[in-house]
Protein backbone atom coordinates (compact mmCIF):
# COMPACT_ATOMS: atom_id res chain seq x y z
CA UNK A 1 0.00 0.00 0.00
CA UNK A 2 1.59 3.26 -0.61
CA UNK A 3 1.49 6.72 1.18
CA UNK A 4 -1.65 8.17 -0.41
CA UNK A 5 -3.74 5.11 -0.25
CA UNK A 6 -2.33 5.24 3.58
CA UNK A 7 -3.32 8.69 3.76
CA UNK A 8 -6.42 8.27 2.46
CA UNK A 9 -7.16 4.95 4.97
CA UNK A 10 -6.12 7.23 7.46
CA UNK A 11 -8.42 10.79 6.63
CA UNK A 12 -11.43 8.58 6.24
CA UNK A 13 -11.51 6.90 9.46
CA UNK A 14 -12.12 10.53 10.97
CA UNK A 15 -15.00 11.23 8.50
CA UNK A 16 -16.29 7.92 9.76
CA UNK A 17 -15.83 8.83 13.49
CA UNK A 18 -17.47 12.28 12.79
CA UNK A 19 -20.24 10.50 10.87
CA UNK A 20 -21.11 8.24 13.97
CA UNK A 21 -20.86 11.22 16.23
CA UNK A 22 -17.90 10.16 18.28
CA UNK A 23 -16.72 12.34 20.79
CA UNK A 24 -13.24 13.98 18.87
CA UNK A 25 -11.17 13.07 22.03
CA UNK A 26 -12.74 9.83 22.51
CA UNK A 27 -11.44 8.77 18.89
CA UNK A 28 -8.10 10.57 19.20
CA UNK A 29 -7.49 8.87 22.17
CA UNK A 30 -8.32 5.69 20.56
CA UNK A 31 -6.20 6.41 17.34
CA UNK A 32 -3.23 7.34 18.88
CA UNK A 33 -2.92 4.35 21.33
CA UNK A 34 -4.25 2.38 17.97
CA UNK A 35 -2.72 -0.86 15.98
CA UNK A 36 -2.54 0.86 12.83
CA UNK A 37 -1.27 4.86 14.53
CA UNK A 38 1.74 2.38 15.84
CA UNK A 39 2.47 1.00 12.38
CA UNK A 40 2.40 4.44 10.81
CA UNK A 41 4.78 5.33 13.55
CA UNK A 42 6.85 2.82 12.90
CA UNK A 43 6.68 2.64 9.39
CA UNK A 44 5.88 -0.96 9.07
CA UNK A 45 3.30 -1.15 6.08
CA UNK A 46 2.26 -4.55 5.95
CA UNK A 47 -0.73 -7.03 6.12
CA UNK A 48 -2.92 -5.02 8.32
CA UNK A 49 -3.24 -2.05 6.27
CA UNK A 50 -5.25 -4.32 3.69
CA UNK A 51 -7.94 -4.85 6.51
CA UNK A 52 -11.26 -3.39 5.17
CA UNK A 53 -11.91 -0.16 6.89
CA UNK A 54 -14.79 -0.79 9.31
CA UNK A 55 -12.42 -4.03 11.12
CA UNK A 56 -9.62 -1.09 11.30
CA UNK A 57 -12.08 0.98 12.84
CA UNK A 58 -13.84 -0.91 15.09
CA UNK A 59 -10.38 -2.50 16.25
CA UNK A 60 -9.71 0.91 17.00
CA UNK A 61 -12.58 2.53 18.67
CA UNK A 62 -14.50 -0.81 19.40
CA UNK A 63 -17.49 0.51 17.19
CA UNK A 64 -19.33 -1.69 14.95
CA UNK A 65 -20.67 0.33 11.77
CA UNK A 66 -22.81 -0.97 9.33
CA UNK A 67 -21.25 0.48 5.88
CA UNK A 68 -18.76 2.75 5.08
CA UNK A 69 -20.17 5.63 4.18
CA UNK A 70 -16.61 7.47 4.05
CA UNK A 71 -15.70 6.81 0.60
CA UNK A 72 -15.09 9.13 -1.71
CA UNK A 73 -15.93 12.08 1.04
CA UNK A 74 -13.56 15.00 1.16
CA UNK A 75 -15.11 17.01 3.78
CA UNK A 76 -13.52 18.85 7.19
CA UNK A 77 -13.51 15.47 8.57
CA UNK A 78 -11.42 14.26 5.51
CA UNK A 79 -9.36 17.55 5.34
CA UNK A 80 -8.27 16.74 9.32
CA UNK A 81 -6.84 13.30 9.10
CA UNK A 82 -5.09 13.96 5.73
CA UNK A 83 -3.85 16.95 7.51
CA UNK A 84 -2.78 14.74 11.00
CA UNK A 85 -0.58 12.75 9.04
CA UNK A 86 1.12 15.47 6.91
CA UNK A 87 2.06 17.02 10.61
CA UNK A 88 3.15 13.78 11.50
CA UNK A 89 5.33 13.02 8.32
CA UNK A 90 6.99 16.48 8.14
CA UNK A 91 8.10 16.54 11.75
CA UNK A 92 8.41 13.19 12.34
CA UNK A 93 6.17 13.14 16.17
CA UNK A 94 3.83 10.60 17.26
CA UNK A 95 0.33 11.41 16.57
CA UNK A 96 -0.44 11.58 20.85
CA UNK A 97 1.91 15.05 20.50
CA UNK A 98 0.09 16.07 17.62
CA UNK A 99 -3.29 16.12 18.88
CA UNK A 100 -2.44 16.81 21.74
CA UNK A 101 -0.85 19.99 20.81
CA UNK A 102 -3.81 20.46 18.16
CA UNK A 103 -6.67 18.78 19.12
CA UNK A 104 -9.03 17.71 16.91
CA UNK A 105 -11.93 20.29 17.88
CA UNK A 106 -9.84 22.65 16.96
CA UNK A 107 -8.00 21.26 14.08
CA UNK A 108 -11.99 21.09 12.51
CA UNK A 109 -12.37 24.99 13.38
CA UNK A 110 -9.30 25.61 11.30
CA UNK A 111 -10.76 23.80 8.40
CA UNK A 112 -12.72 26.87 7.12
CA UNK A 113 -9.08 29.01 7.19
CA UNK A 114 -6.53 26.90 6.03
CA UNK A 115 -8.51 24.11 3.75
CA UNK A 116 -7.81 25.88 0.77
CA UNK A 117 -3.95 27.05 1.51
CA UNK A 118 -0.96 25.64 1.56
CA UNK A 119 0.14 22.70 3.92
CA UNK A 120 3.36 25.16 4.58
CA UNK A 121 0.62 27.85 5.96
CA UNK A 122 -1.18 25.02 8.94
CA UNK A 123 2.60 23.78 9.92
CA UNK A 124 3.11 27.50 10.35
CA UNK A 125 0.38 27.56 12.59
CA UNK A 126 1.53 24.56 14.26
CA UNK A 127 4.61 26.10 15.33
CA UNK A 128 2.97 28.63 16.63
CA UNK A 129 0.60 26.42 18.64
CA UNK A 130 3.49 24.43 20.11
CA UNK A 131 5.44 27.14 21.49
CA UNK A 132 2.35 28.64 23.37
CA UNK A 133 2.34 25.43 25.84
CA UNK A 134 4.18 22.49 26.74
CA UNK A 135 3.18 19.41 27.16
CA UNK A 136 3.12 18.65 30.64
CA UNK A 137 1.25 21.86 30.97
CA UNK A 138 -1.24 20.64 28.29
CA UNK A 139 -1.94 17.52 30.31
CA UNK A 140 -1.87 18.94 33.19
CA UNK A 141 -5.22 21.50 31.62
CA UNK A 142 -6.61 18.41 30.13
CA UNK A 143 -7.05 16.45 33.22
CA UNK A 144 -7.33 19.56 35.30
CA UNK A 145 -4.64 19.11 37.99
CA UNK A 146 -2.26 21.21 39.49
CA UNK A 147 1.96 20.89 40.20
CA UNK A 148 1.44 19.89 43.32
CA UNK A 149 -1.43 17.36 42.79
CA UNK A 150 0.80 15.68 40.38
CA UNK A 151 3.81 15.52 42.47
CA UNK A 152 1.78 14.29 45.20
CA UNK A 153 -0.05 11.26 42.50
CA UNK A 154 3.63 10.43 40.41
CA UNK A 155 5.96 10.77 43.56
CA UNK A 156 8.22 13.55 40.77
CA UNK A 157 9.79 16.56 42.87
CA UNK A 158 7.60 19.65 42.08
CA UNK A 159 11.05 21.36 41.20
CA UNK A 160 11.65 19.13 38.87
CA UNK A 161 8.04 19.10 37.35
CA UNK A 162 7.79 22.95 37.18
CA UNK A 163 11.26 22.17 35.03
CA UNK A 164 9.37 20.16 32.63
CA UNK A 165 6.17 22.58 33.08
CA UNK A 166 8.13 25.47 31.64
CA UNK A 167 10.05 23.71 28.57
CA UNK A 168 9.07 20.78 26.44
CA UNK A 169 13.38 20.18 26.17
CA UNK A 170 13.30 19.99 29.80
CA UNK A 171 11.22 16.94 29.78
CA UNK A 172 12.64 15.07 26.58
CA UNK A 173 16.31 15.33 28.69
CA UNK A 174 13.78 13.95 31.83
CA UNK A 175 14.71 10.69 33.70
CA UNK A 176 13.19 7.86 32.01
CA UNK A 177 11.69 6.87 35.34
CA UNK A 178 10.21 10.65 35.89
CA UNK A 179 9.13 10.44 32.46
CA UNK A 180 7.01 6.57 32.89
CA UNK A 181 5.36 7.90 36.52
CA UNK A 182 4.14 10.81 34.27
CA UNK A 183 3.08 8.97 31.14
CA UNK A 184 1.40 6.71 33.50
CA UNK A 185 -0.41 9.14 35.67
CA UNK A 186 -1.98 10.55 32.18
CA UNK A 187 -2.59 7.53 30.57
CA UNK A 188 -0.57 8.59 27.40
CA UNK A 189 2.05 6.95 25.31
CA UNK A 190 5.48 6.82 26.23
CA UNK A 191 6.72 8.07 22.85
CA UNK A 192 4.92 11.80 23.51
CA UNK A 193 7.88 12.41 26.29
CA UNK A 194 10.55 11.55 23.40
CA UNK A 195 12.20 13.93 20.97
Amino acid sequence: MNDYNIKDLFARLFVLAIQNKMNFYSFTHHLERSELVSKIEENEYDDYFNKDILTIFFDITNNHIQSDTSYGIYNDAYWCGYQYFELHKSLHKPFSFIFLKLPLAKMIELYLIYHEMDFSSLLDYFDMVNKRKTILRLLCEQKGCSLTELSAKTGVNKATLSKYNASDDSIYKGSLENIYKIAKYFDYPISLFVR
